[in-house]
């Protein structure tokens, strides 16, 4: 009689294990942008997670008066297979005009690097971008992989849950976690300094 219950309700198991999916846990964080104690823009990050995939899409919009008006808008996506980036991208475009536009791919044991007129590709498995540094404190790391570069970058900390990140145009940000969330950043551009901003 056990027998003749037990077999039902495995079979009904193995059905809904086939059907069922655990919905994505979303974190969306929102972030103004300042310049001179002034909102210039604004920035969000999300970071999706679905089992052994994790997502992050961060896209700001800055608008900058200096001697005259530059608006810089940038999506930076990165996805994260078991730990591993399988897949990412850039898009900046300044006055509407692109200035990085990039697909990063896990292709055959190696990353491929598409760009309008170029193509390049390396090794090294990616484990953290620029991507999650809102959502993911860099604890412990030396480089992280910028897909605005397309390279390792050095980070280093400059004390408790502090860091800078030196970049290949010479340039540094700095950024600051409460919580393993990105409170502020200072980002330092050939246009201006800005201060990103978490609200509250």
């Amino acid at each position: 009689m056990f027998g003749l219950i037990y077999i039902p309700i495995v079979l009904w198991s193995s059905i809904i294990g086939l059907f069922y999916h655990p919905k994505a846990t979303v974190v969306q964080l929102n972030y103004d942008i300042e310049r001179n104690g002034k909102v210039v823009g604004k920035l969000t990050s999300i970071k999706s997670t679905n089992q052994q995939t994790e997502e992050y899409v961060t896209e700001s919009d800055v608008k900058i008066d200096i001697l005259f008006s530059i608006q810089v808008y940038t999506k930076v996506q990165g996805t994260f297979n078991n730990g591993v980036l399988s897949e990412g991208n850039i898009l900046r475009k300044v006055n509407g005009k692109d200035k990085a536009n990039a697909h990063i791919i896990w292709s055959n044991d190696k990353y491929l690097i598409k760009e309008p007129h170029e193509t390049g590709s390396f090794k090294f498995k990616i484990y953290y971008t620029t991507a999650c540094l809102m959502h993911e404190e860099p604890t412990g790391l030396q480089h992280i992989f910028s897909e605005n570069f397309k390279q390792f970058i050095n980070v280093k900390q400059l004390g408790p849950h502090k860091y800078v990140l030196q970049l290949p145009d010479g340039n540094e940000n700095i950024y600051t976690y409460v919580n393993g969330k990105c409170a502020e950043a200072v980002v330092k551009t050939t246009f201006a300094t800005v201060y990103i901003k978490l609200k509250k």
